[in-house]
């Protein structure tokens, strides 16, 4: 074999043997390529995984508060609306005809004795008089009226000595507020009932 023949032969092999290598090597970069772009894509997928389930407790957290809120401002405007009808309550009694006769009803549950002060409101000069105080005292209650007058729409104040009753309409009102509250409020509509 001649020398050119073998200069020959050993470059064919060599080539050979190159692309041997470089198949192999793009075989084995091609691979690599796979299992990074695969690790990427699962990474990826466990992000978005991760991202969605943030958001949604967020959006659950949001969503319980708004409700919380809104909860909250329902009970505080009924509240509101429970507690201007009890105040107009308290000034329609103040003004109805029935009035005296709650006044007498308030006078015969006094259990203080001798001479009792009545102090009444200032709306009321011209319908709770001495005549009408007199009336309603007892063999041991004498109801005489005060030169005072107290600041609430009705109702009067008892005074003997250093003890006074608050039957005002307002005070009356206020201590049996939480329970009209309750009462009102199962006259109101829900949340989506009504106006």
């Amino acid at each position: 074999m001649s020398l050119e023949a073998i200069l020959a032969k050993i470059e064919k092999d060599a080539r050979e043997k190159a692309d041997g290598i470089l198949a192999e090597a793009e075989g084995e970069k091609n691979e690599a390529l796979h299992k990074v772009r695969s690790s990427i894509k699962d990474r990826h997928h466990a992000d978005l995984d991760r991202i969605r389930q943030r958001i949604e407790l967020r959006s659950r957290r949001m969503k319980h508060h708004l409700h919380r809120e809104m909860e909250k401002a329902l009970l505080s405007h009924r509240r509101h609306l429970v507690d201007r009808a009890i105040e107009q309550a308290v000034r329609d009694i103040a003004g109805d005809k029935d009035y005296l006769n709650l006044i007498e009803a308030l006078l015969s549950g006094c259990d203080l004795t001798g001479e009792v002060e009545v102090i009444t409101a200032d709306a009321d000069s011209g319908r709770i008089t001495p005549e009408f105080l007199r009336k309603a005292s007892s063999e041991k209650t004498t109801f005489v009226l005060s030169a005072d007058h107290h600041g609430d729409c009705g109702g009067i104040i008892m005074r003997s000595g250093d003890i006074s009753l608050n039957a005002t309409l307002s005070m009356l009102a206020e201590l049996n507020h939480d329970s009209m509250v309750m009462e009102l409020s199962r006259l109101l509509p829900l949340e989506g009932q009504g106006d």
